[in-house]
């Protein structure tokens, strides 16, 4: 019996064909970690022939060796990826972005270095001798093995790494002259994999949660929903960068107004709760003034909500989902982008002041199209077209064909 490396499954397919898997153990999942690193090795088809699949697997387990061990980490090649993406991370370009997003970038770097070749991995590779058709056979490789969006985003911080190793001054020291990541058609992956709650979601999920007796969860959605914050700063998650993070009692005056912190941009966003209409109060964020009402006020003023941590959050969350019937892609930053294209849905194309973006660019991608956007825009023009015909009408000779 062929005996295949430590972590291959054999699978028996349909047909009846034996095909190989490189599986990697529960344990070694995210969020775990060793020496400061996430697992960069995933779960990889080695295809049904053992000649071919053998060595890919030997290399996958080299890769999750040095990452469990952390051997040679310290043992840089000059000049390789894995040298490149080093080399990157020490600069200030790197280090003055925010927490979030290091976290991301050095997700990408790490998966782009565990990468199979035919022979050992991506991050062993001259970065200087990466020419265009190997980016573009290891973007396609990113897209099978981690999906569009993350394989898109892996190919667009490989290009962000080469364009400063290129630059005059640096290039030298890296011996990068050309990006091989620029010009090779990578897909936007803006609001991918992210769909906006609809409000009969939203309303289901809220009394889900109550039902179950998880309030919190509920008021977060309002607070998503009804005032567009992020996640992060609905449940106050605690931010490596120390920024501010959370909407606070102190901020919220019932019947007149809430405060919001935007922390990614520093935007304080004061929404209005009531205005006037001939005369009469009209409240105008009902659902999420229930919702803070039926919470017990801090009387610190401090943050509005259960402090949870995000793994705990995210539980939740899925089982308030479930217990809904609601579809699986419902994720929680589902209900911010909701609220933000029921604004757009509402006719107003700019949202900044209540979604605290600080441009109108950022926007567009909740402004998409609907049928119900179709019909407005249908009424208006029938509206004008009308005008424009009136104005057009010519009196003369009753007799003037």
């Amino acid at each position: 019996m062929l005996r295949m490396p430590a972590y291959v499954q054999a699978r028996k397919l349909a047909g009846g064909a034996i095909s190989y898997y490189w599986v990697r153990p529960k344990w070694a999942s995210p969020p775990a970690m060793r020496h400061d690193r996430m697992c960069p090795v995933v779960s990889t088809a080695l295809g049904a022939d053992p000649a071919a699949a053998i060595p890919r697997a030997d290399a996958l387990n080299a890769a999750f060796k040095e990452w469990r061990l952390g051997a040679g980490r310290t043992e840089l090649v000059p000049g390789s990826v894995r040298w490149l993406f080093d080399w990157y991370r020490k600069s200030e370009r790197y280090t003055t972005k925010a927490w979030k997003t290091r976290k991301g970038y050095k997700v990408a770097m790490d998966g782009v270095e565990a990468m199979a070749m035919k022979i050992g991995i991506f991050g062993d590779r001259q970065a200087g001798a990466i020419d265009a058709p190997a980016a573009d056979k290891l973007y396609a490789r990113a897209r099978a093995k981690h999906g569009e969006r993350q394989g898109s985003y892996m190919m667009q911080v490989c290009r962000l790494v080469w364009n400063q190793a290129m630059r005059p001054g640096y290039s030298k020291a890296t011996g990068v002259k050309a990006n091989p990541f620029s010009g090779m058609g990578i897909k936007s992956t803006s609001g991918t994999g992210n769909r906006a709650a609809t409000r009969a979601e939203y309303d289901a999920y809220r009394a889900t949660a109550r039902a179950m007796g998880k309030q919190s969860m509920a008021t977060a959605a309002a607070i998503c929903f009804e005032g567009c914050q992020r996640v992060y700063d609905a449940f106050g998650f605690e931010d490596p960068d120390k920024k501010v993070r959370g909407v606070m009692w102190r901020d919220y005056r019932p019947g007149e107004r809430i405060s919001l912190i935007q922390s990614k941009t520093g935007n304080l966003v004061k929404i209005p709760l009531v205005d006037s209409i001939d005369g009469e109060a009209v409240v105008l964020y009902p659902d999420l003034e229930e919702e803070l009402g039926r919470m017990v006020r801090r009387e610190d003023g401090g943050l509005i909500g259960e402090a949870y941590d995000v793994d705990y959050m995210a539980k939740l969350h899925r089982r308030i989902r479930k217990k809904a019937g609601l579809p699986s892609d419902l994720r929680f930053t589902g209900f911010r982008h909701g609220g933000i294209t029921e604004i757009g849905d509402a006719g107003e194309d700019d949202v900044r002041a209540v979604s605290g973006h600080k441009t109108l660019d950022i926007t567009a991608i909740y402004n998409k199209a609907s049928e119900a956007k179709g019909r407005r825009i249908a009424l208006k023009r029938r509206e004008h077209v009308a005008l424009i015909t009136a104005g057009d009408t010519v009196e003369g000779d009753e007799n003037e064909p």
